[in-house]
């Protein structure tokens, strides 16, 4: 099989292996993008009290480890943030370790993004797709788009459903300047739920166009027994997100300058 080039991009994931579910997610779609992909470097940014991510298990030189200290809730804002820090690619693809975008789509998303002032953020898909049961552990055990290619949320199987038809999170292409000219992320927001929304309204505010592919997006299935947990930490979040698009360009530029200076 022909390896898609992804043109040197750095790809930022965020990790937390709290459930088997998602360590099981999380190194198919490691896997994946060995067998797919080629010319690209993966910062695995992860958060918990002890390193859970085994290196040697898949022993993929492009994938980078990153591992921070942390024993509260989530810092997936921060974890970006860092990654995005730490990497110098004039591109940054931020992916939930739970995702796999179309192949094709994503490299030519990429390649736009590297060559061309025309783009500063492509997200390379619309809708997510969630995928469950036999079609999920084919994918398990033999990564390969191959087994998503025909669903579509017109065209949805027993074992698959729309999970949201936008966006704005799950996976996107970044110039790394533009991104680091808005603050990044707004690492106040922990637990899960509405960085990315928060992202949104604030890039495109300031001035930062986002376009998005016909295209689903495909979403693993987890557990939401951690999600359950903290919804109503995830509720005030999304609606904190809102803020971004309501507060004066007075304000607003104030809190992007605080951002900032994480990157100074």
């Amino acid at each position: 099989m022909n390896k898609i080039s992804l043109h040197n991009i750095d790809i930022i994931m965020s990790y937390r292996g709290n459930t088997s579910e998602r360590e099981e997610n999380l190194y198919a779609v490691l896997r994946y993008f060995d067998l797919a992909h080629c010319d690209y470097t993966i910062w695995l940014m992860e958060a918990d009290v002890v390193p859970k991510f085994d290196w040697h298990r898949l022993s993929n030189p492009r994938i980078q480890h990153v591992f921070t200290y942390n024993d509260g809730l989530f810092p997936k804002a921060y974890l970006y943030n860092l990654g995005a820090k730490i990497s110098q690619c004039d591109a940054l693809f931020f992916i939930d370790i739970d995702c796999v975008p179309n192949p094709h789509v994503l490299s030519s998303c990429i390649y736009n993004i590297m060559t061309t002032p025309d783009n500063d953020v492509i997200c390379p898909y619309h809708g997510a797709i969630n995928v469950t049961g036999a079609t999920k552990q084919r994918f398990l055990e033999s990564p390969s788009f191959d087994h998503f290619n025909g669903i579509h949320k017109t065209a949805l199987t027993d074992d698959t459903s729309v999970l949201y038809e936008g966006s704005m999170g799950g996976a996107f292409i970044f110039r790394r300047s533009a991104f680091l000219r808005i603050g990044g992320l707004d690492t106040s927001f922990i637990g899960w739920g509405g960085e990315d929304n928060e992202l949104f309204f604030r890039s495109q505010r300031l001035g930062v166009k986002w376009v998005s592919m016909d295209t689903p997006l495909f979403h693993l299935h987890h557990d939401s027994t951690s999600r359950d947990e903290w919804v109503f930490k995830a509720e005030a979040n999304a609606r904190r997100a809102y803020l971004s698009q309501t507060m004066s360009m007075t304000d607003l530029n104030a809190a992007t300058e605080k951002l900032k200076l994480f990157f100074a």
